[in-house]
């Protein structure tokens, strides 16, 4: 698959260009800010940016931590977010989920 931005041929199926990281999809996919529900040390956060915007979870974890170390802002953003970040959703199993209605949608029928 070829990168309609930089040219560079990608594995195929790449939804990213691995070298210039742009979207190789019509539509990027949907993440949403939310709190981690496994791998968390304390609420999650850290774990949860990191998995929003791509970036190691030390890395996340480390900023935090010095920005307590120099000024303690790093603390109160970690706690407005602990508040403001919805957790995310447990994955249900494939069973439990309602199954598509069999047949051929439903005609309407025409105004006018």
């Amino acid at each position: 698959m070829r990168c309609p931005y930089c040219q560079t041929e990608n594995a195929p199926g790449a939804t990213r260009c691995a070298s210039c990281t742009s979207w190789m999809v019509e539509h990027p996919p949907v993440r949403e800010w939310t709190r981690a529900r496994s791998g968390r040390m304390i609420a999650g956060v850290a774990r949860g940016l990191s998995n929003r915007f791509g970036i190691a979870c030390a890395a996340v974890r480390l900023a935090f931590l010095l920005s307590i170390l120099c000024g303690g802002w790093g603390l109160i953003v970690y706690i407005a977010m602990w508040i403001a970040m919805p957790e995310e959703p447990y994955l249900l199993p494939a069973s439990t989920l309602p199954a598509p209605p069999a047949g051929p949608a439903p005609q309407r029928a025409s105004a006018g």
